[in-house]
């Protein structure tokens, strides 16, 4: 595949095509190429089916308007014409023959410098490129801009946004608060909040307020490249933010962030901005961010909801009760637990630090950075292909050590009277005198015992399971059960042994093999 998409946009490419979008709708949303697009979509298609308990929800929510309007309202809007404004005037005599080819060439999207150098050799400009630049100025201010009215069907979307708002008291001082805001594109209904903070843990809570007071979710949500949402804005690949992705994943909905400096695409909620400011709190200060909001709710209660929508033309509550709210997906049950994202190395002991507590991972990892999700419930930890790799209760308390059984090696003991009984047991394959010497060293109480065991053992490599065996009785019926004794053991043991294998070749008792040719010879004859 020739391009490939970050895994948190295939997620959203892989929701959206759950939810029917045609490829065009999705360009025009997401700003993935078509081809693109199709190759993921005959991808995710292949796919083996798994069956789920979601099937039904999943049918509830789709949408009565068809997914594709948006190609006949492509395909048949108008072209601009070339003379729908009046050329500007202009004193330069040099110019004035050449407004017409100007004006042409400019609707073609060139530049001033190309439409100087076109004119030297097209039609001999005696003039200079200022006079140029400055006409193709004054002509880009008589072009007026043109926007799509783009109709969005019920439940399919809601578009979110902060911005400073009015005064409320703090610490003594009224200090300009922040207000939330989340506007359904289809039916304009909308919910508001005004707190101090954009941060994400705030940002989520206002979320999760907007669905219950809707009571519903829509399929996707807008939302601008603040940091709590897009931790990367980007015209065709955004990195949202992990804690931001896992909390839609929890309510159901996919984010659609914005294209960078384009707050136009989301006019809706930019726009009802604008008239709540302008509406419900302008000249207004506030004791408490609870009274502020309690002017608010009342606000959008008598007047907001009740109003005539000026692109509808029918009041907001009736068109979001008959048509918007019977196709939102359900709340979620439960809240989202927030948690905090960070990087951590493994270390030598096969441990991240988190909170001042150590958490295990499988020793396969040590001395890789790894990506950790947290909170004062949970610690998981992911690997870089976004594998959960372990799984921790948080642990309260500084300094504490959580190992999993597994994590470790399979020859490393987790604990001392493992590591005493994997001496034994390894004893005991040799013989059952040293599996004796091995279990009185360590019915002791001294703290060297594990490490004279573990030097007893080793001599295994050098001298053999039949010669330790015989030097561990030897060693039990002299009562002396160093390390240095066995040592010494084995050694006399092994030169023993060697010499007794041994053949003379020289002996006076040993005739000579002259002598032996000699009888052959003679009985032989």
């Amino acid at each position: 595949m020739g391009n490939v998409l970050k895994m948190d946009r295939q997620q959203i490419l892989h929701g959206l095509l759950q939810l029917g979008w045609s490829n065009r709708a999705i360009y025009r949303e997401t700003g993935i190429d078509r081809g693109t697009v199709s190759k993921y979509r005959a991808l995710f298609q292949n796919q083996p089916k798994v069956p789920t308990e979601s099937k039904e929800g999943i049918c509830q929510n789709q949408p009565k308007v068809p997914a594709d309007f948006l190609v006949d309202l492509f395909q048949n809007r108008p072209k601009v014409p070339t003379d729908f404004i009046k050329l500007s005037s202009t004193r330069s005599k040099q110019i004035l023959p050449f407004t017409k080819v100007i004006w042409h060439k400019l609707l073609q999207g060139l530049s001033a410098q190309r439409i100087y150098q076109d004119l030297i050799e097209e039609h001999d400009y005696k003039g200079s490129y200022d006079s140029v630049k400055r006409y193709v100025r004054k002509l880009h201010k008589r072009v007026p801009k043109h926007y799509d009215r783009l109709r969005t069907p019920p439940g399919r979307e809601a578009q979110v946004d902060f911005s400073k708002a009015c005064p409320v008291l703090k610490n003594g001082k009224y200090r300009k608060c922040w207000l939330f805001k989340m506007t359904l594109t289809f039916s304009g209904h909308s919910y508001e909040e005004l707190v101090w903070k954009q941060d994400i843990e705030t940002f989520i809570r206002c979320h999760e307020n907007a669905f219950r007071f809707f009571d519903g979710v829509p399929e996707t949500i807008k939302l601008d490249n603040l940091k709590s949402g897009v931790l990367q804005a980007h015209l065709y690949e955004p990195e949202l933010n992990q804690v931001y992705l896992s909390f839609s994943k929890h309510w159901d909905f996919i984010p659609n962030p914005c294209a960078p400096y384009k707050p136009e695409h989301k006019g809706k909620v930019e726009r009802d901005i604008g008239y709540t400011k302008s509406n419900a709190l302008k000249g207004r200060k506030f004791d408490s961010l609870e009274e502020g909001n309690a002017l608010l709710r009342h606000w959008n209660k008598r007047w907001a909801r009740t109003r005539i929508h000026g692109t509808t033309r029918t009041q907001v509550w009736k068109l979001f009760i008959d048509t918007e709210k019977p196709v939102l997906k359900p709340c979620a049950e439960q809240s989202f637990s927030i948690f905090k994202i960070s990087q951590r190395k493994v270390d030598v002991y096969g441990h991240i630090e988190v909170a001042t507590n150590f958490y295990s991972v499988p020793h396969k990892y040590i001395g890789q950075r790894l990506r950790v999700h947290y909170n004062n419930i949970f610690v998981k930890i992911y690997d870089s292909n976004n594998t959960l790799i372990a799984s921790h209760r948080s642990n309260v308390g500084k300094g504490k050590c959580i190992t999993q059984p597994g994590h470790k090696p399979s020859y490393k003991p987790e604990t001392l009277e493992m590591a005493e009984a994997w001496l034994c047991k390894d004893a005991k394959t040799i013989g059952l005198d040293c599996h004796a010497l091995v279990y009185k060293i360590l019915s002791g109480y001294d703290p060297l015992s594990v490490r004279r065991c573990r030097g007893v053992l080793s001599l295994k490599k050098k001298y053999g399971c039949d010669i330790l065996n015989n030097a561990c009785r030897q060693a039990l019926y002299d009562r002396m059960h160093t390390y240095g004794r066995i040592k010494t053991l084995c050694e006399y043991l092994s030169n023993t042994k060697e010499n007794t294998n041994r053949f003379t070749q020289e002996h006076e008792l040993i005739r000579s093999i002259n002598e032996y040719q000699d009888i052959i010879h003679e009985r032989s004859c």
